[in-house]
């Protein structure tokens, strides 16, 4: 608490004195404003005033702090080392001291991590300078902080992981795969007209197996790839590139007797080969899943979104789906229909999430059997680290 006493304010010293005593006033009224805890201590480093955030943080009254040195507080227990450092030896020399980190089991609340800032002040020519302690509790920041570094670590090592895996699959696993296909193409050739029954069977079997193995490798790379392998984010004419993977997939298109219509797409920042590999896969899928003796009609359109969006859908009047797949069908491995019908390794689509998402998108399907599906992609316009800012 500040003390104040009469003094004669028409002589110059007590015009010093009385203006003394306003700025104290003024600086006790500014500490009881601030939502942080906050002390003002005298040169002794005894506390002189201490706001309400102060008692109601550490759960003391002003009868056990006001006139106590600050390192008495709780029996001693306020008796911390870098805080003497801080108040004894180090804002002499500096005058202000920022962001210190302190992490102490405090009298009545517990552990708690504690960031300190110091600051001397004066209160006027001649007058001894105080100090200001602003204390804040960065407890639950600094575990968030502890979480968000472990899962940047186990992201890392999992990224690490999807890196020796793609290393495998480029060669390891791909080169034996190669070498089944080759022979069993070669006997089927040479041998196949030979054999009868079952043999026969046995072969083909082994060589769709084969084929199927070789599919499905290619669509893991090509998961692995998106977070493994990405290029920095540029300008990407969205309508430009889309009419580039339609003349891609020609002859899909054709053997589907499909049209594909494009609307307006804006212009993004994205990685241009994850944009092209998404569109491929969206389009892909609907040609895939056309319905039987309806001509197959795909729209490519643009919509308004919120600030700063861009929201794009790919619809369909294909075989549909039911409601309650909107969600699986994005996962991996993940199969509606059985693989005779409808070939596909189920990674298509969990492509296309990992894709969006690497931009800060999102994306979703609706569908209804019989009638069509919707792909709908939000993405940002813009990047922060786009070649073009």
């Amino acid at each position: 608490m500040v003390r104040t006493t009469e003094v004669d304010q028409t002589s110059p010293q007590g015009e010093g004195v009385a203006e003394a005593y306003a700025a104290l006033g003024l600086l006790a009224d500014i500490v009881d404003t601030v939502r942080e805890p906050l002390l003002v201590l005298d040169a002794e480093f005894r506390v002189t005033h201490a706001n309400r955030s102060f008692f109601r943080t550490f759960q003391v009254t002003p009868e056990e702090t006001i006139g106590e040195v600050i390192f008495a507080l709780g029996d001693g227990q306020w008796d911390i080392p870098p805080l003497h450092t801080v108040l004894r030896d180090a804002l002499p020399l500096r005058a202000q001291l920022d962001d210190l980190d302190v992490d102490h089991v405090f009298p009545r609340i517990g552990r708690k991590v504690m960031t300190l800032n110091a600051r001397l002040v004066s209160s006027g020519a001649g007058n001894p300078r105080m100090i200001l302690l602003a204390i804040e509790d960065v407890t639950k920041r600094r575990h968030v902080e502890h979480q968000l570094a472990a899962q940047q670590r186990e992201l890392q090592r999992s990224n690490m992981a999807l890196q020796a895996f793609a290393a495998v699959a480029s060669h390891d696993l791909q080169e034996p795969l190669r070498k089944i296909l080759a022979f069993g193409e070669r006997l089927s050739a040479s041998a196949g007209p030979a054999l009868e029954g079952n043999a026969r069977g046995y072969l083909e079997r082994m060589l769709n197996a084969a084929s199927r193995m070789r599919s499905l490798i290619t669509d893991l790379l090509a998961y692995a790839r998106v977070t493994t392998r990405t290029q920095p984010f540029a300008r990407v004419d969205l309508a430009r590139l889309a009419r580039d993977v339609i003349g891609d997939l020609e002859t899909s298109v054709a053997e589907a007797g499909a049209r594909i219509e494009v609307g307006e797409l804006p212009t993004i920042d994205a990685d241009q080969l994850q944009m092209r590999q998404l569109l491929q896969n969206l389009l892909s899928n609907a040609l895939k899943y056309r319905a039987p003796g309806t001509p197959l009609v795909v729209r490519i359109d643009h919509r308004a979104g919120e600030s700063g969006q861009c929201v794009f859908t790919v619809s369909d009047n294909g075989i549909g789906f039911g409601a309650q797949h909107a969600e699986r069908i994005f996962g991996m491995f993940e199969r509606l229909h059985n693989r005779t019908e409808y070939e596909g390794s189920g990674i298509g689509l969990a492509i296309c999430r990992s894709i969006v998402e690497h931009h800060g998108g999102t994306i979703s399907a609706t569908g209804t059997p019989g009638q069509g599906a919707i792909f709908t992609v939000v993405l940002p316009l813009t990047q922060l680290t786009s070649t073009d800012i």
